[in-house]
């Protein structure tokens, strides 16, 4: 193996926006997404070469980042890493009395992921050779988005990503449970022949949740229509509810995206709240965290599949980590319009018959220029914010 060791010279917080025209915001039941935020970290190691992270978080609040990047600081810079995998469990055994979890953890694992990519780039490699190599040549990929107000909104969009070559589509519910049902029978009778769907409860429904009987309720019905999984039914701390919702479904249950510790996720599967693990790598603190949830998730016979919604850097940090996990089979794949996101790549995604394959591009194969952070200045008051 080529010599993985780094130690940070540099380490800076950049804060990126896509401003959508008016007219071409995204909308949905959960507000108006007005601009596409990133929070992304960039790291310079003492030879000089740079890498990018990003903090999942940063979506919605992208400004929390810049100060816990600073905060983050002493226990880094000039600080010798055997390799870029020891650099979240470093920052969260230094900072274990603020920083357990949450956007905290994000920032952490962006920064692993960032020394990842640089020592990537550094060996002239792809990231997941670095974490152990490809395990596949490629992977299955479901499309993911289905915001809108209108049932032919979503079911529009649906119609658009089978004939893009998805063969799984996965959209979100309206904010009442009743008509969350009527949007899955309107929807479900337009798939193609073939055609599979993920309801996705947005931790049933994001900021007014609904009770676990009414969870129950859109799940059986679901079930009822042949569901792929049925996503988040109750908020991500109710890990009781997400127990007794599995146990009364006969539909695979999944969950939670914006988990932000290794031990969040080792509860809910203990609880028997989940068939499926959620992990994002920006949310979860790294590479490395992501890994140890899939092993628990092996071991517990539950089945992992990342959540991936952020800009190009967090689609690469789950695709590489994923690519390089033998037990994880299927991919979050965003296809909501984000020139931002495509800006950042130095390589198009490989996507053929609803699949993706492996990077060539060494690092997670991102790139942030100064004419970037120029077109994509950050601009406050947009982001993913829930109304």
């Amino acid at each position: 193996m080529s010599d993985l060791s780094a130690t940070v010279r540099n380490v800076r917080a950049v804060l990126l926006s896509h401003r959508y025209d008016r007219g071409d915001e995204l909308v949905w039941v959960g507000g108006t997404i007005r601009s596409w935020d990133a929070a992304l970290v960039e790291v310079e190691l003492a030879d000089g070469t740079r890498g990018i992270g990003e903090a999942g978080a940063g979506i919605m609040a992208a400004t929390a980042v810049p100060g816990i990047v600073e905060a983050f600081r002493p226990y880094l810079v000039d600080v010798a890493f055997g390799s870029p995998l020891d650099v979240a469990d470093h920052l969260r055994a230094y900072t274990a009395f603020w920083s357990r979890g949450g956007i905290l953890s994000g920032v952490a694992g962006a920064i692993e992921t960032a020394v990842l990519d640089a020592v990537a780039k550094r060996e002239g490699v792809p990231a997941y050779e670095i974490l152990g190599g490809a395990k596949r040549r490629r992977i299955e990929a479901y499309a993911s988005g289905g915001l809108g107000t209108t049932f032919d909104e979503v079911a529009g969009w649906a119609a658009e990503q089978f004939a893009t070559g998805f063969e799984t589509v996965k959209f979100r519910a309206m904010s009442d449970p009743d008509t969350t049902i009527d949007l899955l029978d309107h929807v479900v009778a337009g798939l193609p022949e073939g055609g599979r769907f993920i309801i996705d409860a947005v931790q049933a429904c994001a900021s007014s949740p609904w009770s676990v009987e009414d969870a129950i309720r859109v799940g059986r019905h679901a079930a009822g229509l042949g569901a792929r999984w049925y996503e988040e039914p109750c908020q991500a701390d109710d890990v009781a509810g997400f127990a007794r919702v599995r146990a009364s479904v006969d539909v695979p249950v999944s969950g939670v995206e914006s988990n932000g510790t290794v031990r969040e996720f080792a509860e809910l599967v203990a609880a028997a709240g989940v068939d499926i693990v959620q992990p994002d790598v920006t949310f979860v603190g790294g590479p490395r965290a992501f890994s140890r949830v899939a092993a628990i998730a092996c071991e517990a016979s539950v089945d992992c599949v990342p959540h991936v919604w952020g800009s190009a850097v967090t689609f690469a940090a789950n695709l590489h980590t994923v690519f390089a996990e033998p037990s994880v089979e299927l991919f979050e794949f965003c296809t909501l319009p984000n020139p931002l996101r495509d800006a950042l790549r130095v390589e198009p995604v490989d996507f053929v018959d609803g699949t993706i394959g492996a990077p060539s591009a060494p690092g997670l194969g991102v790139q942030l220029t100064a004419d970037i952070e120029q077109r994509f200045a950050f601009r406050p008051g947009g982001g993913h914010v829930i109304r």
